[in-house]
């Protein structure tokens, strides 16, 4: 790899870092797209998933315990269930049209929340909400690798505090990963390489996850929410221009 690359690569394990313990993940959807400014579209798509999983390694550890218990359960399901129909719909949905939706998704609930505050989507603070998002979110992020607008979404309506935000997106996502990273070793998905190469980056993983845990206990709930809202926004514009 020449030094562009590897500029390139430690940049992105810097911004996985903050995204991950600041935002639960909101800003991991430019990743991709930043790595194959130098990487073929397989090579970065592979190299994400243990560069994904050292984030989400160190984000569980920063907020060890804090996550809602009672919130993660109904939400594990969803996403194995997710993953699931996306492997068997994968020849049937067109990516872009899905793309589409969750953009539009996002553009509608950012601009909900921050026009018409009063609104409220109390049909989503139930466990059916809770197994409906994380089931999109397991179809979205096996198809386009966007799993988490559907989870912000849904942390973000039912109003979690920033840290048992990002601390349930934190073990949800981990656990959504591994369940990957499991499939991706079985079918030789994963060169053996590429994990080194992730590994050599995590004393700057380490640097993100610090940056986004002093982000995230600095800022209060009305905030932090407010942030969300404006990155959801962003989220959405670019993947309709995506």
């Amino acid at each position: 790899m020449d030094m562009t690359t590897l500029v390139l690569i430690a940049f992105v394990v810097v911004l996985i870092g903050i995204s991950k313990s600041a935002f639960a993940g909101a800003l991991g959807v430019f990743a991709v797209p930043l790595l194959m400014l130098k990487l073929p579209a397989s090579q970065a798509i592979a190299l994400m998933l243990p560069l994904l999983i050292i984030a989400d390694i160190l984000s569980v550890k920063s907020f060890w315990r804090k996550w809602d218990n009672r919130l993660l359960l109904p939400l594990i399901p969803g996403a194995l269930l997710g993953v699931i129909i996306a492997y068997l719909v994968i020849d049937l949905i067109n990516p872009d049209y899905l793309r589409l939706i969750i953009a539009l998704i996002c553009i509608v609930f950012a601009l909900k929340n921050i026009l018409f505050k009063q609104t409220t989507l109390s049909f989503l603070s139930n466990k059916i909400g809770a197994v409906v998002m994380s089931m999109f979110s397991g179809i979205t992020s096996s198809l386009v690798h966007a799993g988490g607008p559907p989870i912000i979404i849904y942390f973000s309506a039912i109003g979690l505090t920033p840290s048992k935000f990002v601390a349930t997106a934190a073990i949800f996502f981990a656990m959504m990963n591994i369940f990957k990273l499991i499939a991706a070793l079985s079918f030789g998905l994963l060169p053996s390489a590429t994990i080194v190469t992730a590994l050599l980056f995590f004393p700057l993983a380490l640097l993100g996850n610090w940056i986004g845990v002093k982000i995230n206990t600095s800022i209060d709930k009305q905030l932090f929410l407010k942030v969300m809202n404006y990155l959801l926004l962003l989220l959405g514009t670019w993947l309709l221009l995506k």
